[in-house]
């Protein structure tokens, strides 16, 4: 006869709550299975279930499924009445302690990226940053989640109809509850100059231009030289067998956005889609968009993320660049070389997810050698 035993409980707890000198009722989420008490951080009890309550020191410990009692030294844990391990945790130094090494948590948390459109390029640009602790966020745009975006963006069913900047700040703020997340509803077109007076700090920070058309990346882009910020473009063609990303650094002597690609010129074959197209609305030549499945989407922006790292970590001792310095200003990545799929743009590229390193873009003839937009 097999034994059956249940798994021994254990709760995991912050070393901050863990020092907890008053009463208060716990949050978060318990499972069977493992037999874990995962009490969530006091900015995520929102979101949780109610676990049990913390009791005076010198209370007697209940029968309910889980309560702390204080101590001298902390507090214990029981369930039912019976004693039960715990795990404390330094909340920001665990979560990023993968990081340690490649991505330094005291560098990463004072980082700042303004993500101007939140759809699917915008959704796991803000996550994986989130992931690395950047810890500053102000996410800009105007629509809500619709059914068709489920099968590209990084948020789900259970955020349909909620605008895409709280359901993204939500997404944010699961993986790092100490984030500070600014969200505005609208376009970056207009989006208040106090909001970014007070959040973008020169160095550290980035704008990340990831509405679906040039016009909004432009004026991004002129936003970022005005704050003395880096800024990055990830951009895509028809149904995104293809895609391109360009940078621009203050102060490097670059061409902006504007004098390089503002008319796309004819290196460039970018698909420029229509805002607020909802699953109820019929799809005429006017409300024309060209969607691309979630993996080739994802490649060519997860290249674009890597960029964005590199460039909030340039000058900082140790840290060693992964595609700044080999990648050109201007950079075009594939996820198909097959002409059936691209059509004649495609036979531009030698093979399937090749990433261009030698493309070079020029300043305007407005502009002569330096962009007039620099101070």
């Amino acid at each position: 006869m097999m034994d059956i035993t249940s798994p021994q409980k254990t709760v995991f707890i912050s070393d901050e709550q863990l020092k907890m000198s008053e009463e208060g009722m716990l949050y978060g989420r318990y499972y069977k299975g493992s037999g874990i008490f995962n009490v969530f951080p006091a900015e995520m009890r929102r979101d949780g279930d109610p676990l049990g309550k913390i009791l005076a020191k010198g209370s007697a410990p209940n029968k309910s499924q889980l309560c702390g009692v204080i101590t001298d030294t902390g507090i214990e844990f029981y369930s039912y009445g019976k004693k039960i391990s715990c795990e404390a945790y330094s909340l920001y130094q665990k979560i990023f302690s993968r990081n340690s090494g490649i991505l330094e948590s005291d560098v990463m948390k004072n980082k700042r990226a303004v993500i101007c459109g939140c759809g699917s390029v915008g959704s796991l640009v803000a996550l994986e940053l989130a992931r690395a602790g950047v810890g500053h966020f102000v996410l800009a745009d105007a629509d809500i989640l619709e059914y068709h975006n489920v099968c590209r963006h990084q948020c789900g069913i259970e955020d349909v109809g909620n605008l895409k900047v709280h359901s993204l700040r939500r997404k944010i703020l699961n993986i790092n509850p100490r984030a500070s997340v600014t969200s505005f509803e609208g376009i970056i077109q207009n989006l208040p100059k106090n909001t970014l007076d007070s959040f973008c700090q020169a160095g550290d920070t980035i704008f990340v231009g990831c509405a679906d058309n040039r016009i909004a990346d432009i004026y991004t882009n002129r936003i970022s030289i005005y704050y003395q910020a880096s800024f990055i473009s990830i951009g895509f063609w028809e149904r995104a067998f293809a895609g391109e990303i360009f940078y621009h650094m203050p102060g490097k002597g670059m061409p902006c956005y504007e004098c390089a690609l503002g008319d796309g010129g004819t290196i460039s074959a970018r698909a420029e889609a229509n805002h607020h197209v909802y699953s109820n609305q019929e799809i005429t030549e006017t409300t024309k968009f060209e969607p691309g499945i979630s993996v080739d989407i994802n490649f060519v922006t997860t290249i674009g993320i890597k960029l964005i790292l590199d460039i909030l970590n340039a000058g900082h001792e140790g840290y060693i660049p992964r595609l700044l310095g080999r990648l050109t200003q201007y950079t075009l990545a594939c996820n198909t070389s097959d002409p059936q799929i691209g059509g004649e743009m495609v036979e531009i590229f030698s093979y399937p997810l090749q990433v261009t390193t030698s493309l070079k873009v020029g300043f305007s003839k407005k502009c002569g050698k330096k962009c007039k937009y620099e101070k």
